[in-house]
């Protein structure tokens, strides 16, 4: 097996001294970012020097030591450093060095080729430190005093960039907020009542109510005496933005620009089977669970034709005639955990957990129940929930979203799936639940049918899940929420967006988490290989390389290759039936 192009610093000894100090190491998050992107790496000892076959290093957090003539010397040579945080001891190799810490601030992104794709707002970010330096290129500002945030320096034949952005605990904030004790702080402009007395997702959201949202395009500006009333009297701002999903984007984007200077072949996994450039979801909650409005919703993604996660709530149930016309029809059973306290096990803990898992099992003959999302998005503490779903066998969830028509949209900054850090009490290990981000309900009732176009732009932006719940109460009662339900159902697969239940975004996510990729030179271009735990049909090997040609070929194994665009980057894409075990192509880019 070769070895790889990108290297990343074994951060062991930082992480431990971290951990001793009661402190998150955000850095060991790292990991999750490019296992999402299936791009190989391989670990490197700080103290060591690059070998000769790696192009790219990464220092996920501040360097324990400084340079060496081997380091600085590969870097002369033409390899690629990447910083993140204050560069420490190697800030004379990186030309700039932390000039005070941030804890909250946003971050505009330069016009520079190392961002093929920027995004059209300045980022938040959570941490970091103002970069000071001389004979740099800024790739990006902090936006309240227009200090280096991300910085560039060229040396001989390589270059080093360096976030002072805290990468890490950006994504993080955005995507798990912080700890629920108590009501969050509500929108000025009433949009946003979250302060109602009930411990929910968002009020440990990060992302600003003043900052972060903007009204859906089109829409006249907010009346100052709007009053949160449903169904909405007119459009409100949102969070329109997947911020988290950016700062991955971003990062991803400078790891491909600096392995190109140095001439290396990267591959990555593309999210989908080829050919998908975003999926859609729906999910649907058994509020109340009336027969009637069970069976409008069913008829309602009948005539939709979308295969739904269909969200079970305890206490009651629907007759089991219902229960199989709801499986019968492809729709997905999963648990809707209710801690609203309006029955004897409606109560937030384990034990209620457990018991109502059972209960949804029970109803409807399911023995796997694969998904869930909490009843009115309740939550408590910071990942409390986390280890009762790895208990229960429930391997994604879809809590994380708005209750209230100010937050709706990328509420915590993300519409592609990802596996949550768990608190140094945990040793920040990886949860093994994915979290699936839901992003509005209830279009023309709980939210404003005017941030469906800008929920499915975003999601699309960044090749993720669009998700949109709907309850059966409202398609039963409400003939213009039933109708947003269909014509979003049809303006999804217009733009060619599959709807995909969670269990099938789950099967698809772990499938391809089990590939591990790899490049080598070959006599007729590359060798591509590709190890995989279980078959990955029509997946999409993606291949930066330097400037790619128009016609890629395959020369060996079974496959088709093209040109294509990803994030404004040309990449060749390499499409086949990954099959379990090992897989071997060869391509002429």
């Amino acid at each position: 097996m070769p070895l790889h192009a990108v290297a990343v610093v074994d951060d062991q000894a930082a992480t431990e001294r971290a951990h001793q100090a009661g402190q998150d190491a955000w850095w060991v998050y790292l990991a999750e970012v490019l296992g999402h992107l299936r791009v190989p790496y391989s670990s490197l000892a700080a103290s060591a020097a690059p070998p000769g076959e790696v192009c790219l290093l990464i220092h996920a957090t501040t360097p324990d030591a400084g340079p060496t003539d081997e380091l600085e010397q590969w870097v002369h040579d033409g390899g690629a450093l990447i910083l993140v945080g204050d560069p420490g001891p190697l800030a004379v190799l990186a030309g700039v060095s932390a000039d005070g810490s941030v804890p909250e601030d946003h971050v505009v992104l330069a016009d520079n080729p190392v961002w093929s794709s920027r995004p059209p707002v300045a980022l938040h970010a959570v941490g970091g430190s103002r970069l000071r330096g001389n004979d740099v290129e800024v790739l990006a500002r902090w936006q309240s005093d227009d200090a280096a945030a991300i910085t560039l320096r060229r040396l001989g034949g390589g270059v080093v960039l360096t976030y002072g952005v805290d990468l890490w605990q950006t994504i993080v904030r955005i995507q798990q907020g912080y700890a629920v004790t108590a009501d969050g702080q509500p929108a000025a402009d009433g949009t946003a009542p979250i302060d109602d007395g009930i411990l929910k997702c968002e009020d440990g959201m990060v992302l600003s109510f003043a900052v972060d949202r903007a009204m859906p395009p089109g829409e006249p500006p907010l009346d100052p005496a709007f009053q949160h009333v449903y169904p909405p009297p007119s459009a409100v701002p949102m969070f329109d933005q997947p911020q988290a999903d950016w700062w991955c984007s971003l990062f991803a984007q400078s790891l491909w620009w600096s392995a190109a200077q140095t001439g290396a072949a990267v591959p990555w996994l593309w999210y989908w089977p080829s050919g998908v450039d975003a999926v859609a979801h729906m999910s649907h909650d058994s509020d109340q669970n009336v027969e009637e409005h069970g069976q409008a919703a069913l008829d309602a993604f009948a005539e939709a034709g979308v295969e739904v996660t269909w969200c079970h709530v305890f206490p009651g149930g629907y007759s089991p005639e219902l229960y199989a016309a709801i499986t019968a029809a492809g729709h997905e059973n999963a648990l809707h955990y209710n801690a609203m306290g309006d029955a004897d096990l409606a109560v937030w803990g384990w034990p209620f957990a457990r018991a109502q898992y059972a209960w949804a099992q029970a109803v409807t003959g399911t023995e796997q129940i694969v998904s869930n999302k909490n009843h009115y998005t309740r939550w408590e503490g910071w990942t409390d929930f986390y280890p009762w779903c790895e208990r229960l066998g429930i391997q994604i969830d879809e809590s994380r979203g708005p209750s209230k028509q100010g937050d709706v949209g990328f509420t915590f900054g993300a519409s592609h799936v990802s596996f949550p850090l768990a608190p140094v009490a945990e040793s920040n290990r990886l949860y093994d639940v994915l979290n699936l981000p839901l992003h509005t309900q209830d279009l023309a009732w709980a939210g404003h049918v005017a941030v469906r176009d800008v929920i499915l732009d975003g999601a699309q932006a960044v090749h993720g899940v669009a998700h949109f719940l709907f309850h059966g109460p409202h398609l039963h009662l409400r003939p213009p929420t039933r109708a947003a339900c269909i014509e979003l159902a049809a303006e999804a697969r217009r733009r060619g967006m599959p709807w995909w239940t969670a269990t099938r975004i789950n099967s698809w996510e772990r499938s391809r988490r089990g590939v591990e990729l790899s490049v080598s030179p070959h006599p007729d271009g590359l060798a591509v290989l590709a190890q995989s735990v279980e078959a990955v049909p029509g997946a999409a090997v993606l291949l930066a390389v330097p400037n790619p040609g128009t016609g890629p070929v395959v020369k060996e194994g079974s496959g088709s290759a093209r040109t294509v665009i990803r994030f404004g980057r040309p990449f060749v894409e390499l499409t086949a039936d990954i099959v379990a075990g090992d897989n071997r192509w060869v391509i002429t880019p």
